[in-house]
């Protein structure tokens, strides 16, 4: 399933899997009561469209997915440059390391995943959402 899908059962999580946060995040993930589709995005490309879907979704540009400070952008680009969204596509598909943060996706909603707790925003139980709308 893609971006789009919108399974409350499932969790797609994007990530590169040299991050160590990534390898935390996905053993909360594959700890929940969701179906985790863990997306490697070393070895699976995420089309240009995707990318965009999944910034939207987290309320950001393509462009804040980027890691700026990481030396393979500062070498392709300059430190802290800015580039266009069909540049950010292109980097993100041909050097996946720079993914700023694991994105995890389930249903309608997205979160980055800066610390392995964060998975949890999408793990809690339906009881326990209903209870804090």
């Amino acid at each position: 399933m893609g971006v789009t899908s919108k399974s409350e059962r499932q969790i797609n999580f994007y990530y590169y899997p040299g991050h160590k946060l990534a390898k935390d995040c996905l053993a909360y993930a594959a700890s929940s009561d969701a179906i985790l589709n863990a997306i490697n995005i070393e070895k699976t490309k995420i089309t240009g469209t995707q990318w965009v879907e999944l910034a939207e979704k987290l309320g950001k540009n393509v462009t804040d997915l980027l890691e700026t400070e990481h030396p393979v952008y500062a070498e392709l680009y300059g430190k802290d440059s800015r580039v266009s969204q069909e540049d950010a596509i292109k980097i993100l598909q041909n050097h996946p390391e720079v993914l700023i943060y694991p994105i995890a996706v389930r249903g309608d909603k997205a979160i980055y995943a800066k610390m392995m707790t964060d998975i949890l925003k999408l793990t809690k139980s339906d009881l326990e959402n209903a209870l804090e709308e």
